[in-house]
């Protein structure tokens, strides 16, 4: 193993109960990926590796009370815990904790700004006058610690300092708490919210909201820094695992355009009062790529959708076993009803084909042929033959008018 790696297996992540130091400074440059210029090839070979990629996630730090020291001659520090990376950015004040065995770390500080935090642009260029590089060889210009083996100078220059490549602030308010709350919050309006007492009467009612994204109504209606709850409806992609008491504030669709269907049969789900699940998002894709997908209701189960439904089987058929009546209409919009079996048969309460069906307009050509020859016979007899047609065959002649009376103005076969 090589001493950076062993550096990093030793370097004392699990610090409780270990009496650690804590100091402050400013980020100057943060490793995201194994493209930046603080990582470098070890020249160990390693079982995958022979450059130090662990260092991604480390940050490059002036302590607030140094003004002196070059920017290429700050040291890189790695995180508290990789476990739970909270990254910082270009910027940002952190504390920089010592641990016992003279590690030194970085921890974000975090406040009610989510989304900038204690971001100030241009702090280190008020730190750090126009200094030098060192060149003496000494303490400013080593590549690694000795203790971590973390590179301390960046191979790129720092001309104009440091400068956020593409972050933004914007607006992300911070939320409101329940009481005993455990909550994660990031700077992009993605949120973590375990609670317990979160319901008008108080009462013990376990949850857990899962928000991807804060919503455009909340930022353009609440002022910067404003405490909100989450909104199921306007925010992201949301995922709500309640019980109890705990209200779902949900209806279905968009808030400035609701949902226009309005379900016939299906009831109005209770939006408390037991343990549920809600997923709600712009999109929603659920996919078995190897095996089966099984949906068990122990009630009823609905779909509603201002869309169509279509159901493609492409490799196999349909087995489908009601135990009850089955009601198919279109009452609402009078649309057609088109089952098609191609060259296949459809069979209608048998599975017999003792049976066909009567195709109606072959059976109204073949009637009136029918009652046209009816009408046109002529009998021989010993005194010669008889006029055409029988006496009644007005009679014959009604029954023919009225033929197109069997011919179903809805129904039709092929």
């Amino acid at each position: 193993m090589s001493r950076l790696s062993q550096a990093s297996a030793t370097s004392g992540r699990t610090t409780r109960g270990v009496d650690t130091k804590t100091n402050v400074g400013v980020v100057v440059d943060v490793v995201t990926n194994d493209e930046h210029s603080a990582i470098f090839d070890t020249g160990v070979t390693t079982e995958n590796e022979t450059r130090s990629t662990f260092q991604i996630g480390s940050a490059q730090i002036r302590q607030i009370d140094d003004v002196m020291s070059h920017p290429e001659s700050l040291r890189f520090y790695e995180p508290y815990d990789y476990s739970i990376l909270d990254l910082p950015i270009i910027g940002e004040t952190v504390e920089i904790v010592s641990l016992s065995n003279g590690q030194k770390t970085y921890r974000r500080i975090t406040n009610a700004q989510v989304n900038s935090g204690n971001l100030t642009d241009g702090i280190d260029k008020l730190l750090s006058p126009e200094n030098e590089k060192a060149s003496d060889g000494g303490a400013g210009d080593y590549s690694t610690t000795s203790q971590t083996g973390t590179p301390n100078s960046s191979a790129e220059g720092t001309d104009g300092g440091p400068e956020n490549e593409y972050f933004k602030s914007t607006q992300i308010n911070h939320l409101n708490l329940y009481e005993g709350d455990k909550i994660i919050q990031t700077r992009f309006g993605q949120s973590i919210r375990f609670s317990g007492y979160n319901n008008l009467d108080n009462v013990l009612a376990p949850t857990i909201v899962i928000r991807n994204r804060q919503g455009s109504k909340s930022i353009d209606e609440e002022l910067a820094g404003t405490p909100i709850y989450e909104n199921i409806i306007d925010d992201g992609s949301t995922i709500v695992l309640a019980s109890g008491e705990h209200l779902l504030e949900f209806t279905p669709g968009q808030i400035d355009t609701p949902m226009e269907t309005t379900p016939i049969y299906a009831e109005e789900p209770e939006l408390k009062g037991t343990d549920q699940v809600l997923i709600n998002s712009g999109r929603i894709i659920l996919s078995s790529k190897d095996s089966e997908m099984l949906f068990y209701s122990k009630g009823n189960y609905s779909f509603i959708s201002d869309g169509k439904l279509t159901i493609d089987n492409g490799l196999d058929g349909a087995d489908m076993d009601f135990n009850g009546d089955v009601l198919i209409t279109t009452n609402d919009n009078n649309f057609t009803i088109n089952p098609e079996g191609g060259s296949g048969e459809i069979y209608l309460n048998t599975n017999s084909v003792d049976e066909p069906l009567v195709r109606g307009e072959t059976l109204k050509e073949l009637l009136e042929k029918l009652i046209d020859a009816i009408n046109a016979q002529i009998f021989s007899t010993p005194a010669g033959p008889t006029m055409t047609g029988p006496n009644n065959r007005g009679d014959f002649n009604k029954i023919k008018g009225k033929l197109d009376t069997i011919l179903s103005t809805l129904n039709y076969t092929e």
